[in-house]
């Protein structure tokens, strides 16, 4: 028969670093009786003559020493490029034998030609980079492109420095770059950015924009992640079945997703999620494989902040409604003018000596005449949710949008940020809300958008 079983490799390639990737076969290779202790002794020797020729040429041949930390700089470098090679073989059999046949010198000849490659492959992704770079105000993503690897395309050292990465990289990927080193690094970050961009750039600049202001005005100066809030909100509205290329949501849209999802399991939530991504794909007519990937493998992490986002009643920091910061919101609201402190001390203690709701009721009907009031009342009885339901009924929706722009409920920083008693009322309000018709629900929180408070 021509075509011969192949026999298994007793080494795992899936198992080595990427980073140190020729200390780790050796290890490997090693432990599993694959190389010999005469053999490993060889490879040690070479690894040091190696060494000591790259540490003359170093000096240029004025000195046969260095100091200690340059000598470990120039080995790391030396067996990241010797690793560098060995990748380039077609498996971890190919990479054993050439280490048991070839003398490391010459492997290590082999690497630094498949380095200078691969410094090709970073000036192709980075170009490409460039060519679809997203019209933003994000810093660290302006930044990192313009200035961030200039450092490594005009200084990258591939004869003593191998292993470094001379860049300033801060914007963050969906998909951050782990276990890679030097030009590998480089490569694999440039693509992941040329596969975001590629994907942002089916959606209009300013709508993204006005996407990640609704995720925060000052995202400006944030690290975070564009590409990942474009792709949840599109997931959003394809499970909602609304025009993915808005981007949007309104209030009555977030009811909808949470009463939609609020049942599922993750399991089952990654299961709806991934078909979205895939009608998505559809839709945009993704032909890119490596783009599909991509997306593919970001729904485990969406999966998992949808998630939370249900379980915290904060989806709308998950599906996030745009947000325009050049509108002005159209209504001023004044809260009013507070009581004197006296006579608000002196309510408070008449409510809270008071036993039966009809009788707070009656307080508040009679002096309560602002929302200022109403709101430090709100805060400072510490009602239990029935009772606060009662009271929250008899404000107007405008005034209840008025409180719920104050006081949003976010769980992941009430804790830090605000008093026990302003968390139980945020809690009392979070939980009246969910009790009105979804109409009126709707109206409210589409309030909060267009209310100024002074």
């Amino acid at each position: 028969m021509k075509n011969k079983i192949k026999k298994p490799s007793m080494i795992d390639g899936d198992k080595l670093s990427g980073e140190f990737y020729f200390q780790s076969l050796l290890q490997e290779a090693y432990v599993k009786g694959v190389l010999s202790p005469k053999e490993s002794e060889r490879i040690q020797l070479e690894c040091l003559k190696l060494l000591a020729d790259c540490t003359e040429r170093f000096t240029r041949g004025q000195s046969s020493s260095v100091r200690v930390e340059i000598a470990q700089g120039i080995m790391a470098s030396n067996l990241f490029t010797i690793g560098i090679y060995l990748k380039s073989l077609p498996d971890v059999d190919a990479a054993i034998f050439h280490i048991q046949n070839e003398p490391l010198e010459k492997l290590y000849e082999y690497g630094l030609a498949v380095l200078k490659r691969k410094i090709n492959v970073a000036h192709y992704f980075y170009n490409r980079v460039c060519k679809s770079k997203l019209n933003t105000v994000n810093q660290a993503y302006n930044i990192t492109i313009d200035q961030g690897f200039k450092p490594f395309f005009e200084s990258y050292e591939i004869n003593f420095h191998a292993h470094e990465i001379p860049s300033d990289i801060d914007y963050q990927l969906i998909h951050p770059v782990t276990d890679l080193a030097g030009v590998e690094f480089v490569i694999k970050y440039l693509e992941n950015l040329y596969y975001e961009n590629l994907f942002c750039s089916y959606f209009d600049a300013d709508i993204i924009h006005e996407v990640m202001s609704g995720y925060d005005m000052s995202y400006k100066n944030l690290l975070d992640n564009l590409c990942a809030q474009v792709l949840q909100n599109a997931l959003g509205c394809q499970l909602l079945n609304t025009p993915w290329q808005l981007l949007n949501f309104s209030p009555a849209d977030l009811i909808a997703l949470e009463k939609n999802l609020s049942s599922l399991n993750q399991v089952e939530l990654q299961r709806q999620l991934k078909l979205a991504a895939q009608e998505l794909i559809a839709d945009l007519s993704l032909t890119n494989p490596t783009l599909k990937k991509y997306l593919i493998a970001s729904l485990p992490r969406l999966t998992t902040t949808v998630y939370q986002g249900l379980a915290t009643h904060s989806l709308d920091k998950v599906f996030v409604p745009r947000f325009n910061p050049n509108i002005k919101p159209l209504v001023h609201y004044n809260m009013g003018i507070k009581m004197p402190d006296k006579a608000y001390r002196e309510l408070v203690t008449e409510f809270l000596s008071c036993r039966f709701l009809e009788d707070k009721l009656a307080i508040i009907k009679e002096q309560i005449k602002t929302l200022a009031d109403m709101e430090d009342l709100l805060i400072a009885s510490e009602l239990e949710s029935t009772e606060a339901a009662t009271i929250f009924a008899l404000l107007e929706d405008i005034e209840l949008a008025v409180l719920i722009k104050r006081h949003p409920l976010h769980p992941v920083i009430d804790a830090i940020d605000f008093s026990a008693s302003e968390i139980r009322m945020q809690q009392n309000l979070d939980v009246y809300l969910r009790t009105l018709p979804r109409a009126r629900l709707a109206k409210i929180l589409g309030m909060t958008t267009t209310i100024e408070v002074v």
